[in-house]
C-alpha cells in the first residue's frame, strides 16, 4: 500500500526537520522558490541535540511550482512560512497557488506555522479554502548551522559539523505542538506523526490558539528588548519583566478575547509566566533557549513577531483600549533588532 503524500511549503529549518519526521509514514514533497531546487536536493544531514546523533534524510523530492504536482492528492500541506513572509507579495502568491492546487480536494487540510493577528482568516481568504481546513502547528526548535548557538559540552563536534540542520525535539518526545481547534484534523495529523519510531504531536486546548501565540510574541519581544540574556538575568530585570506582564494583560483584556481572555489574565501573572518560560527552556535542552531565540526571534523572524504585536496595538488603540506597555515593548524590541541587524 502506498504512503500518503505530504506537501511542505519551504525547505528551511522547520520544513526539513518536520519532513524528516513525517517521512517515516509519508511521501514528502517540498515546494521551494524558483531557482532554489538545487540547494535542497537530497541527501541532507540533521543533527539531533538530545541524542547527539546525525540523521540522514534522503527520501523526498523537491519542486519549484505547484504545476509539477497538479493532479496529485495530498493528505495535508504543511506551510512553513512565517507570518510576515506569508503576508508578503511572494508569500501570498505561493499560498494562492497552493490553494488552487488543493481546493477541489476537500479532504486535504493545511497545517500552518505562522503567527499573526487574524492569521487564520488571512490564510483562508488567500488560499480560497474554508477555515475548517486550517490547523495551527508550532514546530520544535530547529536551525541552520551558526556560530551564534553554542554546542553543548557533551556534543560530538564532528557530527554536528556535518549537519545541514540541527534540532531539539520537545520534552515528552514531541515533534510539533498542535492547537486542537479542529479535533478531526488533529487526530488525522497525530496519526501521520505516529508512524515515527519515537516522536509524536503535543496538543493544546483550542481556546489557546487565539491568544496564546500573541502572548508568546510578547514574551519573546520583551526578552529581545533585554538582549536575550540568560533567563535568570532577564527575570531579575524587574522593569522589563513587569512591563511584559502589563502587556500580557493588555492583550488578554481586549474585547476580541471576551470573558475567556479576562479570566486567563487573572491567572497569567509573574509566577505562571515564569513557569511558561521554564518549561520551554527545559524542553529545549541541551540547546540553550536564549541563544536560539536571539538567533531566530532576534533576527530571522523578528519582522513577524513585531508585525503581530503592532497589529494588536493598532486594534487596541482604535477601540480606546490602553496599550501603553505593549507599545513600549514593540519600540524597544524594534530598536534591539535594528542594533542586531547593523552589527551584522
Amino acid at each position: 500500500m502506498s504512503k500518503p503524500k505530504v506537501l511542505i511549503v519551504g525547505c528551511g529549518a522547520v520544513g526539513l526537520t518536520q519532513g524528516y519526521f513525517l517521512s517515516s509514514g509519508a511521501e514528502i514533497t517540498y515546494l521551494v522558490r524558483p531557482g532554489r531546487k538545487p540547494a535542497f536536493q537530497a541527501p541532507k544531514k540533521l543533527y539531533d541535540y538530545k541524542e547527539n546523533a546525525l540523521r540522514v534524510f534522503d527520501n523526498y523530492r523537491v519542486v519549484e511550482s505547484t504545476s509539477e504536482v497538479s493532479g496529485e492528492e495530498f493528505k495535508f500541506v504543511f506551510d512553513t512560512l512565517d507570518g510576515h513572509t506569508a503576508r508578503s507579495e511572494g508569500g501570498a502568491a505561493t499560498l494562492k497557488a497552493v490553494g488552487d492546487l488543493i481546493r477541489d480536494h476537500p479532504a486535504t487540510f493545511v497545517v500552518y506555522d505562522a503567527i499573526g493577528l487574524d492569521i487564520e482568516d488571512y490564510y483562508a481568504a488567500t488560499m480560497g479554502i474554508a477555515k475548517e481546513r486550517l490547523l495551527l502547528g508550532i514546530s520544535i526548535l530547529a536551525h541552520q548551522p551558526t556560530k551564534s548557538i553554542s554546542l553543548p559540552a557533551n556534543a560530538d563536534g564532528d557530527l554536528a559539523g556535518q549537519a545541514d540542520m540541527l534540532y531539539s525535539y520537545g520534552k515528552g518526545n514531541f515533534a510539533l505542538i498542535v492547537v486542537n481547534s479542529k479535533p478531526k484534523l488533529t487526530k488525522a495529523l497525530g496519526e501521520m506523526y505516529s508512524k515515527h519510531e519515537k516522536l509524536r504531536i503535543q496538543t493544546l486546548p483550542g481556546f489557546v490558539g487565539s491568544s496564546g501565540g500573541l502572548l508568546g510574541m510578547v514574551q519573546l519581544m520583551a526578552w529581545c528588548s533585554d538582549g536575550f540574556q540568560p533567563f535568570d538575568e532577564f527575570r531579575n530585570h524587574k522593569e522589563v519583566w513587569n512591563l511584559m506582564l502589563k502587556a500580557q494583560t493588555e492583550i488578554l483584556t481586549l474585547p476580541r478575547f471576551g470573558w475567556t481572555g479576562w479570566l486567563i489574565s487573572r491567572f497569567i501573572g509573574s509566577w505562571a509566566t515564569s513557569k511558561m518560560f521554564g518549561m520551554q527552556i527545559e524542553g529545549a535542552l541541551p540547546m540553550l533557549m536564549h541563544e536560539f531565540n536571539a538567533y531566530h526571534h532576534g533576527s530571522k523572524v523578528v519582522k513577524q513577531d513585531l508585525m503581530a504585536l503592532e497589529d494588536v496595538v493598532a486594534e487596541g488603540e482604535k477601540g480606546k483600549h490602553k496599550m501603553v506597555a505593549l507599545r513600549e515593548i514593540c519600540r524597544r524590541a524594534e530598536q534591539a533588532a535594528a542594533r542586531t541587524a547593523s552589527s551584522g
